[in-house]
């Protein structure tokens, strides 16, 4: 059985130096300086902003976002079904 497309977990983080001083009013806010798709860090552009769609707390509802990344490699392809073990295809 092939596998089932699923949704990418989105990390938009601010990866700081040192611990914030919970303190300050500037405490709770973020600065995001890292992005990652399923675990994996991005490069992407400073001039790029992160688009998060509007969220509506419904039912199975999936978020949206829109990223500008860099690419190491793009691929455009056709991807023939495989024959089945027993040769029928």
């Amino acid at each position: 059985m092939a596998d089932r497309p699923v949704g990418a977990v989105i990390e938009i983080v601010e990866r700081r130096a040192v611990p914030s001083n919970p303190d300050h009013s500037y405490a709770d806010i973020i600065v995001p300086n890292e992005i990652r798709i399923n675990g994996q860090r991005l490069l992407m552009p400073a001039d790029a902003p992160v688009r998060v769609h509007e969220v509506e707390f419904r039912e199975r509802d999936a978020v949206l976002v829109t990223l500008t990344v860099f690419a190491k490699r793009v691929v455009f392809a056709a991807e023939e079904p495989e024959a089945e073990v027993n040769g029928r295809g």
